[in-house]
């Protein structure tokens, strides 16, 4: 592509160098034109909610032969979201008078199925602005438009939230804990699930998750192997004892401190929890630690130039 891009621009549009893109109205209708000079191609961009259009298939149908009438067309569709594209090639001289012609007749096709531009973002016929954001140009109306600009990164992390979402996860794992465990299996693998789902519950309920709510989910993942070997116990207990000396499973839970100072039982649950934390750490260790990482970034502010 080695034509001066102001030469290629049809009549009423105007190039902007820094961002790379030409912008104009043609019968009311909006279009953005980047020159994609890699391909040596031009890609004409229209936005436009036509999903709802009742001349969506005469649309389309109009596209698709935009490629068999004009053989610098490399390709013309819709993304089934809100935007057309067009791509033709660049035959320097020629690119202006091709570039027109391409605009006129989609302007006129959206005329005639009555398609107006809808914003990029929220798909609302409003009055919308030319933009690009992050390099990428868009047309906003000034709600997405002043969204994009006061963009702080993503999602807030809601710590309360993620706290609730922890328990709940892990309460799931603590549950996988005591049933392998009641079938008389040796309930490490539960360490696996505890840790990844009090992950996936923070991130849930808070949001996004930090470096301070990882750390909040492996305590909390601790705690509740703790507390799942705890119940394990005193079910065991009530499983073995409650009968003969008529005990509840309260009373069971209340005996558990008093056996585990016997030898035989306390060296049981180490081995258990030991397992357990074992398991834990080699299976949520690159997860955990993606997420650590990604953690110390901070909110990457976006770019947005309007036209």
């Amino acid at each position: 592509m080695n034509i001066q891009i102001e030469n290629a621009m049809p009549e009423g549009f105007v190039f902007e160098r820094e961002q790379n893109v030409m912008h104009g109205t043609v019968n009311g209708i909006e279009f953005l034109i980047v020159p994609v000079k890699t391909i040596n191609q031009f890609r004409i961009q229209l936005h436009a909610d036509i999903e709802k259009n009742k001349g969506k298939e005469d649309f389309l149908a109009f596209l698709h032969a935009l490629e068999q009438r004009y053989p610098f067309v490399r390709y013309a569709g819709y993304d089934e979201k809100n935007m057309v594209s067009v791509h033709a090639a660049s035959r320097e001289q020629e690119d202006k008078q091709n570039l027109t012609i391409l605009v006129s007749e989609l302007s006129s096709k959206c005329s005639e199925c009555k398609i107006s531009n809808c914003c990029s973002r929220c798909k609302h016929v409003l009055p919308l602005r030319a933009a690009a954001v992050d390099g990428s140009p868009a047309l906003l109306c000034e709600n997405c438009l002043a969204q994009e600009m006061n963009w702080d990164g993503g999602r807030k992390e809601n710590l309360f939230l993620g706290v609730i979402g922890a328990l709940l996860g892990a309460l799931l794992g603590m549950v996988l804990w005591v049933v392998i465990g009641m079938i008389g299996y040796i309930a490490g693998i539960a360490g696996l699930v505890m840790v990844i789902c009090a992950i996936k519950g923070y991130q849930l309920l808070g949001k996004k998750i930090s470096r301070k709510g990882i750390v909040i989910c492996i305590l909390i993942s601790c705690l509740m192997l703790a507390g799942a070997e705890y119940v394990s116990l005193g079910i065991v207990i009530f499983k073995e004892l409650g009968a003969a000396y008529d005990l509840s499973l309260t009373d069971s839970f209340a005996l558990v401190p008093a056996f585990l100072e016997e030898p035989g039982v306390i060296g049981g649950v180490k081995t258990d929890l030991l397992i357990g934390y074992i398991l834990a750490i080699l299976s949520s260790f690159s997860s955990v630690r993606r997420l650590w990482t990604q953690g110390e970034e901070e909110p990457k502010s976006r770019t947005v130039a309007t036209f």
